[in-house]
């Protein structure tokens, strides 16, 4: 468990050949996207929480990534627990920061949350059910992005005229 640091001095606003890895901060929207860099920190399946502004927002992050300040990173022990399991019983757990001014999730704090533990058997049993789930998601996510990528090169084509589709049976 480790706190997010700095943002990284090579940013990218969108994903390039040169910044293909997300830096994710504390924010809802899109998952907590901050932009793209160079070098990933986190390569293994693993579980960020938001310690500060949206505290408690629990995502599951599957691709090497920069955690950067405000976020919790939790990776788990694949032989203990599965990084899936211990995502579904964050997200379910109302968690809670402290502070009068501005509430704030420290990694000591966090560190006191009781997570259960099943047998190694049911954790088995339990990736064997939800890991093609999320492949699936992830697939998803995946072909959402080429297909924006396609769009977003071949709309401004469409719209400047450059790109005739008037022989085109719809």
């Amino acid at each position: 468990m480790g706190a997010g640091g700095d943002k990284p001095q090579m940013v990218s606003p969108v994903k390039t050949p040169d910044c293909p890895y997300p830096i994710y901060s504390n924010g809802l929207s899109n998952e907590g996207l901050y932009g793209y860099t160079n070098s990933a920190k986190i390569f293994d399946e693993s579980v960020t929480v938001s310690a500060r502004g949206t505290i408690g927002f629990v995502s599951l992050r599957h691709i090497p990534y920069v955690p950067i300040v405000r976020l919790v990173t939790l990776v788990p022990h694949r032989e203990i627990l599965s990084a899936k399991y211990l995502f579904l019983w964050l997200k379910q757990l109302h968690i809670a920061g402290t502070g009068t001014t501005q509430q704030q999730l420290t990694v000591p704090a966090f560190q006191k949350t009781e997570i259960l533990v099943p047998s190694i058997d049911i954790i088995a049993s339990f990736d064997e059910i939800v890991d093609p789930i999320y492949q699936k998601i992830w697939s998803n996510q995946t072909e959402n992005e080429r297909l924006a990528l396609i769009r977003d090169t071949l709309l401004p084509r469409l719209i400047s005229g450059e790109l005739d589709v008037s022989d085109l049976d719809l």
